[in-house]
Protein backbone atom coordinates (compact mmCIF):
# COMPACT_ATOMS: atom_id res chain seq x y z
CA UNK A 1 0.00 0.00 0.00
CA UNK A 2 1.69 3.23 -0.83
CA UNK A 3 1.87 6.17 1.80
CA UNK A 4 2.21 9.82 1.36
CA UNK A 5 3.95 12.74 3.07
CA UNK A 6 2.01 15.02 4.19
CA UNK A 7 2.00 18.72 3.72
CA UNK A 8 0.18 20.99 6.20
CA UNK A 9 1.24 24.08 4.40
CA UNK A 10 -1.12 23.51 1.78
CA UNK A 11 -4.73 23.91 1.65
CA UNK A 12 -6.45 20.61 0.82
CA UNK A 13 -8.32 20.38 -2.53
CA UNK A 14 -12.05 21.14 -2.45
CA UNK A 15 -12.76 17.76 -3.87
CA UNK A 16 -10.93 16.15 -1.07
CA UNK A 17 -12.48 18.32 1.46
CA UNK A 18 -16.18 17.25 -0.20
CA UNK A 19 -15.36 13.66 0.20
CA UNK A 20 -14.52 13.48 3.70
CA UNK A 21 -17.69 15.66 4.30
CA UNK A 22 -19.54 13.01 2.92
CA UNK A 23 -17.84 10.08 3.81
CA UNK A 24 -18.33 12.08 7.35
CA UNK A 25 -22.18 11.76 7.00
CA UNK A 26 -22.37 8.08 7.46
CA UNK A 27 -23.78 7.80 11.02
CA UNK A 28 -25.70 11.10 11.14
CA UNK A 29 -28.11 10.55 8.08
CA UNK A 30 -28.32 6.44 9.08
CA UNK A 31 -29.36 7.41 12.72
CA UNK A 32 -31.62 10.63 11.95
CA UNK A 33 -33.16 9.34 9.04
CA UNK A 34 -35.76 7.03 10.95
CA UNK A 35 -36.26 8.90 13.71
CA UNK A 36 -40.07 9.92 12.47
CA UNK A 37 -40.41 6.35 11.67
CA UNK A 38 -39.32 4.81 15.44
CA UNK A 39 -42.69 4.97 16.85
CA UNK A 40 -44.61 3.19 13.32
CA UNK A 41 -41.66 0.45 13.39
CA UNK A 42 -42.59 -0.22 17.11
CA UNK A 43 -46.01 -0.54 16.24
CA UNK A 44 -45.34 -2.92 13.77
CA UNK A 45 -42.41 -5.03 14.86
CA UNK A 46 -44.54 -5.99 18.12
CA UNK A 47 -41.90 -3.94 20.34
CA UNK A 48 -42.49 -1.73 22.80
CA UNK A 49 -41.05 2.11 23.28
CA UNK A 50 -37.86 0.97 25.19
CA UNK A 51 -37.17 -1.92 22.85
CA UNK A 52 -37.65 1.15 20.10
CA UNK A 53 -35.25 3.85 21.66
CA UNK A 54 -32.41 0.34 22.22
CA UNK A 55 -32.44 0.32 18.29
CA UNK A 56 -30.95 3.45 18.82
CA UNK A 57 -28.42 2.73 21.37
CA UNK A 58 -27.28 -0.61 19.77
CA UNK A 59 -26.74 1.91 16.83
CA UNK A 60 -24.20 4.08 19.05
CA UNK A 61 -22.69 1.11 20.30
CA UNK A 62 -21.78 -0.31 17.16
CA UNK A 63 -20.54 3.34 16.16
CA UNK A 64 -18.42 3.42 19.12
CA UNK A 65 -16.67 -0.12 19.19
CA UNK A 66 -16.24 -0.62 15.64
CA UNK A 67 -13.96 2.21 15.39
CA UNK A 68 -12.34 0.84 17.55
CA UNK A 69 -10.97 -1.94 15.14
CA UNK A 70 -10.84 0.44 12.12
CA UNK A 71 -8.77 2.80 13.66
CA UNK A 72 -5.30 0.68 13.87
CA UNK A 73 -6.59 -1.02 10.43
CA UNK A 74 -6.62 2.18 8.49
CA UNK A 75 -3.01 2.92 9.89
CA UNK A 76 -1.77 -0.80 8.78
CA UNK A 77 -3.78 -1.23 5.62
CA UNK A 78 -4.39 2.25 4.40
CA UNK A 79 -7.60 4.60 4.47
CA UNK A 80 -8.63 3.64 1.30
CA UNK A 81 -9.06 -0.08 1.28
CA UNK A 82 -10.80 0.36 5.28
CA UNK A 83 -13.40 2.52 3.92
CA UNK A 84 -14.43 0.03 1.19
CA UNK A 85 -14.30 -2.88 3.39
CA UNK A 86 -16.45 -0.44 6.41
CA UNK A 87 -19.33 0.86 3.15
CA UNK A 88 -19.69 -2.44 1.42
CA UNK A 89 -20.45 -3.61 5.24
CA UNK A 90 -23.07 -0.97 5.76
CA UNK A 91 -24.74 -1.68 2.73
CA UNK A 92 -25.54 -5.03 3.36
CA UNK A 93 -26.84 -4.69 6.81
CA UNK A 94 -28.98 -2.22 5.73
CA UNK A 95 -30.42 -4.51 3.19
CA UNK A 96 -30.98 -6.67 5.90
CA UNK A 97 -32.73 -3.78 8.19
CA UNK A 98 -34.89 -3.74 5.43
CA UNK A 99 -36.35 -6.93 5.41
CA UNK A 100 -36.27 -7.80 9.90
CA UNK A 101 -39.14 -9.31 11.39
CA UNK A 102 -38.77 -8.32 15.16
CA UNK A 103 -37.76 -6.01 17.14
CA UNK A 104 -34.83 -8.26 18.40
CA UNK A 105 -33.92 -8.30 14.61
CA UNK A 106 -33.95 -4.74 14.18
CA UNK A 107 -31.82 -3.95 17.30
CA UNK A 108 -29.34 -6.66 16.48
CA UNK A 109 -29.02 -5.30 12.64
CA UNK A 110 -28.61 -1.34 13.36
CA UNK A 111 -25.84 -2.70 15.57
CA UNK A 112 -24.68 -3.85 12.35
CA UNK A 113 -25.53 -0.88 10.39
CA UNK A 114 -23.20 0.91 12.75
CA UNK A 115 -19.98 -1.27 12.61
CA UNK A 116 -20.30 -0.40 8.83
CA UNK A 117 -20.64 3.43 8.96
CA UNK A 118 -18.82 3.97 11.78
CA UNK A 119 -15.98 3.57 9.09
CA UNK A 120 -16.69 6.93 7.24
CA UNK A 121 -16.57 8.94 11.16
CA UNK A 122 -12.74 7.45 11.56
CA UNK A 123 -11.53 7.63 7.80
CA UNK A 124 -12.74 11.27 7.40
CA UNK A 125 -10.94 12.61 10.44
CA UNK A 126 -7.91 10.74 9.71
CA UNK A 127 -7.60 11.88 6.47
CA UNK A 128 -7.93 15.67 7.60
CA UNK A 129 -5.22 15.16 9.94
CA UNK A 130 -2.84 13.55 7.05
CA UNK A 131 -3.13 16.41 5.79
CA UNK A 132 -3.79 19.63 7.93
CA UNK A 133 -1.66 20.93 11.00
CA UNK A 134 -3.80 21.68 14.19
CA UNK A 135 -5.18 25.11 13.53
CA UNK A 136 -6.51 23.96 10.07
CA UNK A 137 -7.18 20.82 10.98
CA UNK A 138 -9.89 22.51 13.78
CA UNK A 139 -10.81 24.61 10.59
CA UNK A 140 -11.25 21.75 8.34
CA UNK A 141 -13.42 19.79 11.54
CA UNK A 142 -15.96 22.58 11.59
CA UNK A 143 -16.80 21.89 7.70
CA UNK A 144 -17.38 18.35 8.68
CA UNK A 145 -19.33 19.12 12.04
CA UNK A 146 -21.47 21.21 9.21
CA UNK A 147 -21.51 18.84 6.71
CA UNK A 148 -22.53 16.42 9.48
CA UNK A 149 -25.22 18.66 11.09
CA UNK A 150 -26.88 18.30 7.37
CA UNK A 151 -27.94 14.79 8.56
CA UNK A 152 -30.07 15.99 11.90
CA UNK A 153 -31.32 18.89 9.64
CA UNK A 154 -32.54 17.45 6.10
CA UNK A 155 -32.69 13.24 7.36
CA UNK A 156 -35.41 13.32 10.12
CA UNK A 157 -37.63 15.85 7.21
CA UNK A 158 -37.16 13.00 4.37
CA UNK A 159 -37.93 10.45 7.01
CA UNK A 160 -41.22 11.86 7.73
CA UNK A 161 -41.92 12.38 4.12
CA UNK A 162 -41.02 8.39 3.41
CA UNK A 163 -42.24 6.83 6.58
CA UNK A 164 -45.64 8.90 5.81
CA UNK A 165 -46.28 7.81 2.24
CA UNK A 166 -44.19 4.32 2.11
CA UNK A 167 -43.91 2.83 6.02
CA UNK A 168 -40.83 2.29 7.63
CA UNK A 169 -39.02 -0.30 5.61
CA UNK A 170 -39.20 2.55 2.88
CA UNK A 171 -36.71 4.61 4.99
CA UNK A 172 -34.32 1.69 5.05
CA UNK A 173 -34.71 1.34 1.41
CA UNK A 174 -33.91 5.43 0.80
CA UNK A 175 -30.56 3.98 3.15
CA UNK A 176 -29.67 1.29 0.99
CA UNK A 177 -29.33 3.73 -2.06
CA UNK A 178 -27.25 6.37 0.12
CA UNK A 179 -25.07 3.79 0.94
CA UNK A 180 -24.66 2.54 -2.68
CA UNK A 181 -23.66 5.71 -3.83
CA UNK A 182 -21.39 6.31 -1.31
CA UNK A 183 -19.60 3.06 -1.60
CA UNK A 184 -19.56 4.02 -5.25
CA UNK A 185 -18.09 7.73 -4.59
CA UNK A 186 -15.15 6.01 -2.33
CA UNK A 187 -14.45 3.65 -5.43
CA UNK A 188 -13.87 6.19 -7.92
CA UNK A 189 -12.59 9.18 -5.98
CA UNK A 190 -10.83 8.60 -3.05
CA UNK A 191 -6.92 8.61 -2.35
CA UNK A 192 -4.54 7.30 -0.32
CA UNK A 193 -3.53 9.51 2.54
CA UNK A 194 -1.43 8.41 5.13
CA UNK A 195 1.49 9.36 6.27
CA UNK A 196 4.58 7.48 5.77
CA UNK A 197 5.36 8.07 9.09
CA UNK A 198 1.83 6.30 10.32
CA UNK A 199 2.55 3.34 8.15
CA UNK A 200 6.26 3.39 9.80
CA UNK A 201 4.80 2.96 13.39
CA UNK A 202 2.06 0.62 13.09
CA UNK A 203 4.48 -1.81 11.46
CA UNK A 204 6.64 -0.97 14.66
CA UNK A 205 3.99 -1.38 17.30
CA UNK A 206 1.10 -4.00 18.05
CA UNK A 207 -2.28 -2.98 18.28
CA UNK A 208 -2.74 -2.46 22.32
CA UNK A 209 0.56 -0.96 22.74
CA UNK A 210 -0.71 1.57 20.07
CA UNK A 211 -4.06 2.34 22.34
CA UNK A 212 -1.94 1.82 25.18
CA UNK A 213 0.15 5.26 24.42
CA UNK A 214 -2.68 6.88 23.48
CA UNK A 215 -4.59 6.04 26.66
CA UNK A 216 -1.57 6.34 28.52
CA UNK A 217 -1.47 10.05 27.37
CA UNK A 218 -3.14 12.80 29.74
CA UNK A 219 -3.90 15.60 27.16
CA UNK A 220 -5.61 13.14 24.72
CA UNK A 221 -7.83 11.69 27.11
CA UNK A 222 -8.61 15.24 28.79
CA UNK A 223 -9.97 15.86 25.15
CA UNK A 224 -11.79 12.28 24.54
CA UNK A 225 -13.57 13.02 27.48
CA UNK A 226 -14.33 16.45 26.83
CA UNK A 227 -15.43 15.13 23.25
CA UNK A 228 -17.22 12.45 24.56
CA UNK A 229 -19.65 14.01 27.29
CA UNK A 230 -20.21 16.85 24.86
CA UNK A 231 -21.33 15.42 21.84
CA UNK A 232 -23.01 12.58 24.01
CA UNK A 233 -25.62 15.34 25.13
CA UNK A 234 -27.08 15.71 21.56
CA UNK A 235 -28.32 11.94 21.66
CA UNK A 236 -30.11 12.69 24.67
CA UNK A 237 -32.49 14.35 22.71
CA UNK A 238 -32.13 12.17 19.71
CA UNK A 239 -33.34 9.08 22.05
CA UNK A 240 -36.05 11.11 23.75
CA UNK A 241 -37.27 13.57 20.96
CA UNK A 242 -39.73 10.95 18.95
CA UNK A 243 -41.52 9.81 22.02
CA UNK A 244 -41.42 13.47 24.01
CA UNK A 245 -42.49 15.37 20.39
CA UNK A 246 -44.41 13.42 18.64
CA UNK A 247 -46.32 10.97 21.90
CA UNK A 248 -46.18 13.64 24.28
CA UNK A 249 -46.71 17.03 22.99
CA UNK A 250 -48.56 15.35 19.85
CA UNK A 251 -46.49 16.96 17.14
CA UNK A 252 -46.81 15.18 13.85
CA UNK A 253 -44.20 13.19 11.76
CA UNK A 254 -43.61 15.46 9.01
CA UNK A 255 -43.47 18.41 11.92
CA UNK A 256 -41.35 16.89 13.76
CA UNK A 257 -38.49 16.65 11.20
CA UNK A 258 -39.09 20.17 10.47
CA UNK A 259 -38.72 20.54 14.62
CA UNK A 260 -35.20 18.34 14.35
CA UNK A 261 -33.97 20.19 11.63
CA UNK A 262 -34.23 23.16 13.36
CA UNK A 263 -32.55 21.39 16.24
CA UNK A 264 -29.18 21.02 13.11
CA UNK A 265 -29.25 24.63 12.68
CA UNK A 266 -27.76 25.10 15.66
CA UNK A 267 -24.99 22.85 15.28
CA UNK A 268 -23.91 24.46 11.59
CA UNK A 269 -24.25 28.24 12.68
CA UNK A 270 -21.92 27.13 15.67
CA UNK A 271 -19.54 25.74 13.54
CA UNK A 272 -19.42 27.65 10.99
CA UNK A 273 -18.27 30.73 13.79
CA UNK A 274 -16.41 28.19 15.59
CA UNK A 275 -14.21 28.65 11.73
CA UNK A 276 -13.98 31.68 11.56
CA UNK A 277 -13.40 32.47 15.09
CA UNK A 278 -10.09 30.22 15.03
CA UNK A 279 -8.61 33.39 12.58
CA UNK A 280 -8.23 34.88 15.71
CA UNK A 281 -8.63 32.85 19.14
CA UNK A 282 -6.76 29.47 20.21
CA UNK A 283 -8.69 26.05 19.64
CA UNK A 284 -8.85 24.88 23.79
CA UNK A 285 -9.96 29.32 24.29
CA UNK A 286 -13.06 28.35 22.25
CA UNK A 287 -13.45 25.34 23.44
CA UNK A 288 -13.87 26.44 26.93
CA UNK A 289 -16.40 29.46 25.78
CA UNK A 290 -18.49 26.37 24.08
CA UNK A 291 -18.33 24.06 27.10
CA UNK A 292 -19.37 27.22 29.73
CA UNK A 293 -22.31 27.71 26.95
CA UNK A 294 -23.49 24.49 27.36
CA UNK A 295 -23.57 24.45 31.44
CA UNK A 296 -25.86 27.37 31.29
CA UNK A 297 -28.13 25.96 29.09
CA UNK A 298 -28.44 22.86 30.54
CA UNK A 299 -29.22 23.98 33.67
CA UNK A 300 -32.05 26.38 31.79
CA UNK A 301 -33.12 23.28 30.31
CA UNK A 302 -33.60 21.63 33.92
CA UNK A 303 -35.53 24.47 35.67
CA UNK A 304 -37.94 24.37 32.53
CA UNK A 305 -38.40 20.43 32.34
CA UNK A 306 -39.06 20.44 36.12
CA UNK A 307 -41.67 23.43 36.30
CA UNK A 308 -42.93 23.03 32.79
CA UNK A 309 -42.32 27.11 32.76
CA UNK A 310 -42.78 27.24 28.67
CA UNK A 311 -44.29 24.06 27.70
CA UNK A 312 -42.47 22.76 24.12
CA UNK A 313 -40.95 26.05 23.70
CA UNK A 314 -39.10 26.41 27.40
CA UNK A 315 -37.77 23.24 26.44
CA UNK A 316 -36.63 23.70 22.78
CA UNK A 317 -34.78 27.11 23.35
CA UNK A 318 -31.92 26.02 25.76
CA UNK A 319 -31.38 22.60 23.96
CA UNK A 320 -30.71 24.62 20.60
CA UNK A 321 -27.90 26.29 22.60
CA UNK A 322 -26.67 22.97 24.10
CA UNK A 323 -26.63 21.45 20.94
CA UNK A 324 -24.77 25.10 19.68
CA UNK A 325 -22.12 24.40 21.87
CA UNK A 326 -20.49 20.87 19.91
CA UNK A 327 -19.45 23.53 17.12
CA UNK A 328 -17.21 24.66 20.02
CA UNK A 329 -16.48 21.85 21.96
CA UNK A 330 -16.59 19.14 20.04
CA UNK A 331 -14.39 20.00 16.78
CA UNK A 332 -11.90 21.91 18.93
CA UNK A 333 -11.59 18.95 21.43
CA UNK A 334 -11.14 16.16 18.17
CA UNK A 335 -8.40 18.54 16.54
CA UNK A 336 -6.54 18.92 20.04
CA UNK A 337 -6.84 15.13 20.66
CA UNK A 338 -5.13 14.42 17.13
CA UNK A 339 -2.67 16.77 17.35
CA UNK A 340 -1.13 15.60 20.77
CA UNK A 341 0.14 12.94 18.61
CA UNK A 342 0.30 12.96 14.66
CA UNK A 343 2.25 9.26 14.37
CA UNK A 344 -0.99 7.32 15.91
CA UNK A 345 -3.82 9.37 13.98
CA UNK A 346 -5.87 6.16 13.00
CA UNK A 347 -5.38 4.76 16.62
CA UNK A 348 -6.41 8.44 17.97
CA UNK A 349 -8.96 9.03 15.91
CA UNK A 350 -10.96 5.65 16.83
CA UNK A 351 -10.63 6.46 20.24
CA UNK A 352 -12.24 9.99 19.67
CA UNK A 353 -15.00 8.23 18.10
CA UNK A 354 -15.54 5.87 20.38
CA UNK A 355 -15.61 7.67 23.45
CA UNK A 356 -18.65 9.50 21.77
CA UNK A 357 -20.40 7.10 20.74
CA UNK A 358 -19.75 5.43 23.89
CA UNK A 359 -21.34 7.64 25.90
CA UNK A 360 -23.82 8.17 23.96
CA UNK A 361 -25.17 4.46 23.84
CA UNK A 362 -25.02 5.02 27.86
CA UNK A 363 -27.02 8.07 27.26
CA UNK A 364 -29.69 6.57 24.93
CA UNK A 365 -29.85 3.35 27.15
CA UNK A 366 -30.83 5.46 30.19
CA UNK A 367 -32.95 7.78 29.02
CA UNK A 368 -34.90 4.93 26.94
CA UNK A 369 -35.60 3.50 30.54
CA UNK A 370 -37.53 6.32 31.50
CA UNK A 371 -40.90 6.72 30.74
CA UNK A 372 -43.12 8.68 33.24
CA UNK A 373 -41.22 12.19 32.72
CA UNK A 374 -38.85 12.26 29.55
CA UNK A 375 -38.37 15.93 29.35
CA UNK A 376 -36.67 15.60 33.15
CA UNK A 377 -34.30 12.46 32.49
CA UNK A 378 -33.36 14.37 28.73
CA UNK A 379 -32.42 17.52 31.32
CA UNK A 380 -30.72 15.30 34.09
CA UNK A 381 -28.67 13.63 31.35
CA UNK A 382 -27.79 16.84 29.72
CA UNK A 383 -26.54 18.38 32.65
CA UNK A 384 -24.49 15.59 33.57
CA UNK A 385 -22.88 15.31 30.20
CA UNK A 386 -22.35 19.57 30.38
CA UNK A 387 -20.62 19.22 34.03
CA UNK A 388 -18.31 16.37 33.01
CA UNK A 389 -17.32 18.06 29.42
CA UNK A 390 -16.11 21.56 31.10
CA UNK A 391 -13.51 19.71 33.59
CA UNK A 392 -11.05 19.07 30.55
CA UNK A 393 -11.20 23.20 29.60
CA UNK A 394 -10.94 24.74 32.81
CA UNK A 395 -7.95 22.84 33.81
CA UNK A 396 -6.13 24.02 30.61
CA UNK A 397 -7.40 27.28 31.59
CA UNK A 398 -5.94 27.12 34.39
CA UNK A 399 -2.40 25.79 33.01
CA UNK A 400 -2.43 28.65 30.60
CA UNK A 401 -3.13 31.01 32.92
CA UNK A 402 -0.70 29.67 35.35
CA UNK A 403 2.03 30.02 32.69
CA UNK A 404 1.54 33.57 32.23
CA UNK A 405 4.63 36.10 33.68
CA UNK A 406 3.96 37.43 36.93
Amino acid sequence: MTTRTPSSSAPPAIGFLVLACALTTFPPVTGDIYLPALPQLAQDLGGSTAQAQHTLAGYFLGLGLGQLFYGPLADRLGRRPVMLAGAALYLVATLCCLLAQSMDQMIALRFVQALGACAGMVISSAMVRDRLDHQEAARAFSMLLTARSLGPLIAPIAGGLIATFFGWRGVFGALAIFGGSLLLAVVLAMPETRPEAVAQRAREESVLRAYAAVFGNGRIVGYVITNGLNFAAQFAWITAAPFLIIEAYGISELWFGWIFAAMALALMFSAQINRRALGRHAPDRLMLGGALMALAAALALLAAALTGWGGLPGILVPLFFVIASIGFVSTNAMAGALAVDASRTGSVSAVVGTSQFGFAALVAWATGLVGARPEVALAVAILACALGALVWPLLLARRHTGKRPG
